[in-house]
């Protein structure tokens, strides 16, 4: 994902993808950074704001710790939450197989050179 995007996640997300460390500085336990591609941008800042929406009502914690593209699909992996936040995880990470993982458009998972990926006809590679 763009660095860009990252940033803008981090931003809105603080309370679920980092923490204030003991000096004040912003940090984050997600492992790798987001490891997937821009187009699955939207499921990802639809399911932040979820989760985080869900942790402030409740008080309950949860922090990612890996969000990645794994056998075509999101995987969005998680410490603390609830039953809600699963579910709702489970709901985005099947979206996601329908879903391009470049641009966003409907897409269908594939079997490229024995690699599975999510991508609409116009990103699969020949």
């Amino acid at each position: 994902m763009s660095p860009e995007i990252e940033a803008e996640l981090h931003t809105k997300y603080p309370k679920i993808l980092g923490y204030i460390n003991e000096e004040g500085k912003y940090k984050t336990r997600l492992w790798g950074g987001f490891q997937c591609g821009d187009g699955w941008h939207q499921l990802i800042d639809t399911l932040c704001a979820s989760i985080q929406a869900r942790v402030e009502a409740s008080g309950i914690e949860a922090q990612t710790t890996q969000i990645k593209e794994k056998f075509g699909g999101l995987r969005f992996y998680i410490q603390g939450g609830d039953d809600q936040i699963s579910g709702m995880i489970d709901l985005v990470e099947d979206l996601s197989e329908k879903i391009c993982e470049v641009c966003g458009n409907p897409g269908k998972k594939k079997n490229v050179q024995g690699w599975l990926i999510t991508r609409c006809d116009a990103h699969t590679p020949t």
